[in-house]
């Protein structure tokens, strides 16, 4: 099996009324979606499921995500918002039996330690805003556990930009 995990894109720190949870995206972020959406689309494995935080914020970028992979269904569940490592793996072993790649779209820093551990390294000191990595192990989501998957791709907007060296992974 595939998985996505993806970061919101960069939001507003403005206070929104209704808090946190309600925070849009800012202008970055809004920039950013469609080129990320664009690579999205041109990868290899699409998503068939995608997985959203219902968080204002991950919603906007998970709609960037399923114009990228228009096939997929798209779910949004509260649990991903703040969630754990765990909460994320137990939420993406609720994906059909028939997904052989589903996506993820939450928050900090839940993603970038759900990568650092189900890869068993620290391919990442923090995901940057749509950050996305593409993660590959044996089995379904039933077999995903620390240590089970392998890195298959990492981008981020300013990859690709090109406004990084090759390697390097931005701190937003």
């Amino acid at each position: 099996m595939r998985l996505w995990l993806i970061r919101h894109a960069k939001s507003s720190w403005s206070s929104a009324a209704g808090g946190d949870f309600d925070r849009p995206l800012n202008q970055r972020g809004e920039r950013d979606g469609p080129k990320m959406r664009d690579w999205l689309a041109d990868q290899a494995h699409p998503a068939q499921w995608i997985w959203t935080s219902d968080a204002a914020r991950a919603a906007a970028t998970a709609a960037f995500v399923a114009e990228a992979f228009p096939d997929a269904a798209l779910k949004a569940d509260h649990r991903l918002y703040g969630a754990s490592p765990t909460t994320l793996v137990g939420v993406l072993r609720e994906t059909p039996a028939a997904i052989a790649t589903a996506a993820i779209v939450a928050h900090n820093p839940s993603i970038t330690h759900c990568v650092n551990l189900l890869v068993a390294s620290t391919v990442i000191d923090n995901m940057p805003t749509f950050g996305a990595v593409l993660l590959w192990w044996p089995g379904g989501p039933e077999a995903l556990q620390a240590g089970a998957a392998r890195l298959e791709a990492l981008m981020s907007p300013k990859r690709l930009l090109g406004d990084l060296p090759p390697g390097h992974i931005p701190l937003d």
